[in-house]
């Protein structure tokens, strides 16, 4: 049996009813509060969920499944239909291989997300993992397809998509060093990549903000470091360029890990994931997006 389809056998019997928009939660308050555990906490099921992506009216959202050791991850949605949350799925575009990763335009048009699939022309699953993307047709989604920045292939993780098509990601830019990188989309595809130089020594999960203002990054070290990963803030300067990193802070940050942020399409909603190693429990949180700007420099 694939995994997807033991993730899915998960909620069989167990799907409460749901209703509403945005999983019928509540809106963000200016502090961490814990996102539809009936389906984002292992609390109700061991699966880790790593990741949300909703399309921007709240009525959709992909997120990725974990087994609890890590051995396997699917893409996963569940939608409203006719007033009521559906039962949460593998997405048509899944594959056999480890997927995970993912994140929505803010159109709700274009999913990008990593993957460990044989790249075109190869049998066998790749020993890297590199960037698709899948695109939103009139009667569900087109054929997914590796992503190519200035022509090449990218072995990257965790995407996300600003506003006006432009890809952001994390990347080795040597063995020993991460980077983050910005791809400006022309066309259906990606300029070459340039570097977002804003301190990042280690780390990878991020998102950006929908109009490019901030980048939130999860790092494994750093000023204020407490626990096992923390989410850092970055923000653009009048001048195109990115200020250091700084710790958000504990009104987020915990002596757990925090890690997978992504953001709504207004950019007023800022959810992330939190884990307990130890434990492997896991939940995830969103929180009033203000509490970004709050970090703003003001000179």
């Amino acid at each position: 049996m694939r995994s997807s389809e033991t993730n899915e056998r998960l909620w069989q019997g167990d799907m409460p009813e749901i209703r509403g928009p945005w999983l019928g939660q509540p809106g963000p308050a200016n502090m961490p509060k814990e996102f539809c555990p009936e389906i984002f906490s292992t609390a109700r099921r061991p699966n880790i969920i790593a990741g949300v992506a909703f399309v921007p009216e709240g009525d959709e959202v992909f997120f990725t499944m974990n087994t609890p050791t890590g051995e396997s991850s699917n893409l996963m949605q569940t939608r409203l239909h006719k007033g009521v949350w559906t039962r949460p799925r593998a997405v048509p575009f899944d594959s056999e291989q480890i997927d995970n990763d993912i994140c929505i335009s803010p159109d709700g048009k274009r999913l990008c997300w990593r993957s460990w699939r044989p790249l075109p022309g190869n049998a066998a699953p790749e020993k890297r993992p590199s960037l698709w993307a899948v695109d939103r047709c009139a009667d569900g989604w087109g054929e997914p397809f590796p992503v190519k920045c200035g022509g090449e292939i990218q072995m990257a993780w965790y995407p996300s998509i600003a506003a006006n098509g432009s890809l952001y990601f994390s990347a080795r830019a040597t063995p020993d060093e991460y980077r983050i990188y910005l791809a400006r989309r022309k066309g259906n595809a990606y300029e070459a990549r340039e570097p977002v130089i804003c301190g990042m020594q280690s780390g990878g999960d991020l998102c950006i903000a929908p109009d490019e203002s901030f980048l939130v990054v999860t790092c494994f070290e750093g000023p204020h470091f407490k626990g096992r990963g923390n989410q850092h803030v970055s923000f653009r300067t009048t001048a195109g360029d990115w200020t250091p990193l700084r710790n958000i802070g504990p009104v987020v940050n915990t002596e757990l890990t925090e890690y997978c942020p992504t953001i709504s399409a207004d950019g007023t909603r800022l959810f992330f994931c939190r884990l307990d190693w130890d434990a492997r429990r896991a939940s995830t949180y969103w929180i009033d997006a203000s509490v970004i700007e709050a970090l703003r420099p003001t000179a």
